[in-house]
């Protein structure tokens, strides 16, 4: 999905008002469905496939903001009966879906109709945004059977554009599939299809005011782990909202042209020298270094009320609130709140009141699209950041994203496409990508063995994007949720079953601060018997690495998120009357890029882990597989090492 911001033209504000009334009805009944379909066992297209998509139908309307969905499967395998398992994923506080039905048919003609429980399921919590599903498990789903369901989607989000996009390629063959769009009247829009389409597909034509498309056979998508934003690798069709009736076709002219409007639109609005004097005078001291002002300035605005980051609203809501509209930074200050957007430009603002030359800029997110100047569509650039020079470089910065460390952006904002703003048009530019040392994950354990089970403390130590990221994540949490969250993480941790308590409370708070968490651990059955000696493996904290890149083939490029480093320091008692009888070798493997290493020093009464993991890259292409692959395998070998104690009989070791 993808915005059209409020307030980039003045033709556009608020111009869904009134329009979002309930969502269009489903269909009365479903679709009929032929007898040979109840019958089918494979389908000749997907060959071994474990279910595929029948039928799919995708009914968008972008004046209400809404859509509605009707899927239809077979289940042709054992395997394929976890697609009677469903999930139909949204965006906390931005989406919502309801309406939902569900049926399962059987081959002999017998239906049964869900009228089970649904719930919500977390799937992601490491892009600042809650990523969950409906969820909810379909009656008597078995192979040969057909599962079907539908629903409607929402936006919930008053006074902006729904920028469409059809998504074609499912993780399952689909043998027909068909789509249509109501665009909103109000706006130009374009669409385009930038992976292609599906072989054989004709593209979208318009009739009686919608947008319509059909495919058929279309490819079951591949789905890897760490891939990039996967619906830049999928067959779509996007559609593209502007405020321009002859809908500029020249890339380059395009982007000069918003650039030009931008910059007035935000000098227009920062333009409240007096006001921001007075201001920043409440912030900073005359005798203050430049980053000390800066900083001060930072953290003031990181401190208002952030309305991005809140439930949205509508125009009810909220004048029963009396939150009240802006016309400058001024109105902000004063207001003591506004948009991710507004707080962005006063943070500009006052920098330049400060005597700090400051710019603004529109960034491009990389979390679920990547930026393509192409599609000439000014809602990529959906991020606000301040540009300030200091200290002889340029400092980009994200005042407007809660829990941000000052000199960071959030990931999705580093090495993305900014257009920094000018008079004329701006200046393209690209954000930095932190070293992997500035986001870190420690893990220090001070850990007894005892009947081949650890006990004992573990401090976990999160820096830089790694804090952030948990922060903004767990912001609506309260402590239950955010202690379950953490503990999980240890669980995650570990290639065994731990017993884990949290038992301190973590600033969640403070952007600047280190996110530190403290634990009770215990790990069952960590160390395995042979004879009268005991093995441990080396890598008590592996398993992040233990199934990475294991399928032999790779069909997509690889994507971290971004640049992090591990590492793990751990202390192990060994009871009384035993001893550590030998430890495995130290090793490291540098491949210029992702590194790892591992050492383990043995005392006749204790054993002492480090081992770390840094990667410095985040993408790279398939070309490069292969060595990742080899890597992470010399990794998991050398955690699978093992130290090994045995009872102390007096003899040297």
């Amino acid at each position: 999905m993808q915005l059209l911001p409020r307030g980039r033209a003045a033709g556009l504000l608020y111009i869904l008002a009134g329009q979002l009334a309930a969502s269009a009805a489903l269909a009365d009944s479903w679709l009929p469905v032929a007898p040979e379909d109840l019958q089918m066992t494979s389908l000749p297209q997907a060959p071994g496939a474990p279910a595929v998509y029948l039928y799919k139908q995708v009914d968008r309307d972008d004046n209400n903001n809404d859509e509605s969905v009707y899927l239809r499967l077979k289940i042709l395998t054992d395997e394929g009966r976890k697609y009677g398992n469903v999930e139909i994923r949204y965006v906390k506080g931005f989406e919502s879906v309801g309406r939902i039905e569900a049926r399962t048919l059987h081959p002999d003609g017998r239906i049964d109709t869900f009228n089970g429980a649904m719930y919500d399921k977390p799937l992601l919590e490491a892009h600042g945004a809650k990523y969950l599903a409906k969820a909810f498990d379909l009656p008597a789903v078995e192979p040969g059977c057909i599962v079907e369901y539908r629903y409607t989607r929402r936006i919930n989000a008053y006074g902006w554009v729904w920028g469409s996009h059809w998504i074609l390629s499912e993780d399952l063959f689909t043998r027909e599939a068909k789509f249509s769009l109501i665009p909103n009247r109000y706006v130009s829009m374009r669409w385009s299809w930038p992976n292609g389409l599906p072989p054989g597909t004709v593209g979208p034509r318009k009739e009686k005011g919608r947008v319509l498309l059909e495919v058929h056979d279309v490819p079951a998508f591949v789905t890897e782990d760490y891939l990039p934003p996967e619906d830049t690798l999928r067959y779509r069709v996007d559609f593209t909202y502007v405020n321009d009736p002859h809908l500029e076709k020249d890339p380059v002219a395009f982007w000069t042209k918003f650039g030009k409007e931008a910059y007035h639109e935000v000098e227009r609005f920062v333009d409240q020298r007096a006001a921001m004097q007075r201001a920043v005078a409440q912030v900073v001291q005359s005798d203050d270094s430049p980053e000390a002002k800066l900083r001060k300035i930072y953290a003031r605005v990181q401190g208002l009320r952030n309305l991005s980051y809140e439930r949205a609203r509508s125009e009810e809501e909220k004048s029963s609130e009396g939150l009240k509209s802006a016309r400058d930074v001024e109105d902000i200050w004063n207001h003591g709140y506004g948009t991710q957007e507004q707080l962005t430009w006063l943070f500009v603002a006052l920098a330049r009141a400060a005597g700090l030359p400051a710019d603004a800029a529109h960034g491009s997110s990389r979390d679920r699209y990547l930026f393509d100047p192409r599609l000439m569509n000014f809602s990529q650039l959906n991020i606000p950041l301040a540009v300030v020079a200091l200290g002889g470089r340029d400092l980009y910065l994200s005042p407007a994203v809660p829990y941000t460390p000052f000199g960071l952006v959030p990931w999705w904002a580093t090495d993305v496409r900014v257009l920094r703003l000018t008079a004329a048009g701006g200046t393209w530019t690209t954000t930095p990508l932190p070293d992997a040392s500035a986001s870190r994950i420690e893990h220090k354990a001070a850990l007894k063995l005892s009947s081949g089970t650890l006990d004992g403390k573990l401090m976990v130590r999160f820096t830089g994007l790694e804090a952030s990221w948990r922060r903004l994540a767990e912001r609506d949490e309260d402590d239950t949720a955010r202690r379950e969250f953490l503990e999980r993480e240890v669980e995650g941790s570990v290639p065994t079953g731990v017993n884990v308590k949290l038992t301190n409370q973590p600033a969640w708070s403070d952007s600047e601060s280190e996110l530190v968490a403290e634990y009770d651990l215990q790990i069952p059955g960590w160390a395995q018997g042979a004879g009268r000696r005991q093995l441990l493996p080396v890598g008590v904290f592996s398993n992040g690495e233990r199934h990475t890149f294991e399928h032999t083939g790779r069909v997509h490029q690889i994507y971290f998120d971004f640049p992090y480093q591990h590492d793990d320091d751990v202390t192990i008692e060994v009871p009384a009357g035993w001893r550590v009888v030998s430890v495995p070798q130290a090793h490291t493997l540098d491949l210029k890029g992702i590194a790892y290493k591992i050492s383990t020093e043995g005392a006749p009464q204790s054993l002492h882990l480090t081992r770390q993991v840094a990667l410095s890259l985040y993408r790279t292409d398939v070309k490069s597989y292969e060595s990742l692959q080899k890597f992470f395998q010399f990794v998991r070998t050398a955690d699978e090492e093992q130290a090994l104690v045995a009872p102390n009989t007096g003899a040297p070791h």
